[in-house]
């Protein structure tokens, strides 16, 4: 029994190595790896209550390791939860965490060219310098009514109907950008 454990306990080292070396490599090849925490999941999941969007559908644009998509999937159960992310490795991790979720699914695709048309929230955190684009895709695809969430990066040229500070009392905050398409 011993020796099994021994065994076993080197081959989830070694795999938890592999996985941190295959991430690695991922994020050097270009894929950014911005994260929420539990602190601004616990506040997007308060706006989608307060605007009564629970059934509904929320993309995760830049989804990056799921994360952040589990955790709107696992405290809203009836919400319609989507990761979705340009990196086949971090949507394969993702997959992985998905089978647990009846309401969340993970797509490998980039965020440009994937149909938002449907969704009823949209989640942010990303560079600034992809919003400009992003802005005129998500008026073009969006319905009225619609929300866009972005995570510390306002558009340049949308009011945010929201501001909300996250963990003020760190120094280095985040602020959430809430905005309602018309």
């Amino acid at each position: 029994m011993g020796i099994a454990a021994g065994y076993l306990l080197i081959f989830f080292v070694l795999a938890a190595a592999l996985a941190y070396v295959v991430f690695m490599s991922d994020s050097a090849i270009g894929h950014l790896d911005f994260t929420s925490n539990r602190i601004v999941a616990n506040r997007v999941i308060d706006i989608i209550k307060s605007k009564h969007l629970e059934n509904g559908s929320f993309y995760d644009l830049g989804s990056a390791r799921g994360i952040f998509a589990v955790r709107i999937a696992k405290r809203l159960p009836k919400l319609s939860v989507y990761g979705i992310d340009d990196s086949r490795f971090r949507i394969f991790c993702s997959n992985i965490s998905a089978k647990f979720f009846k309401n969340l699914q993970f797509k490998e695709q980039d965020i440009f060219t994937v149909d938002v048309s449907g969704a009823d929230v949209v989640y942010l955190y990303l560079p600034k310098e992809l919003m400009p684009a992003l802005q005129t895709k998500l008026q073009k695809e969006l319905k009225p009514g619609s929300l866009v969430i972005s995570n510390s990066v306002s558009f340049d040229s949308w009011i945010p109907g929201e501001t909300i500070a996250v963990n003020k009392n760190k120094t280095d905050f985040k602020k959430l950008f809430v905005y309602k398409l018309a």
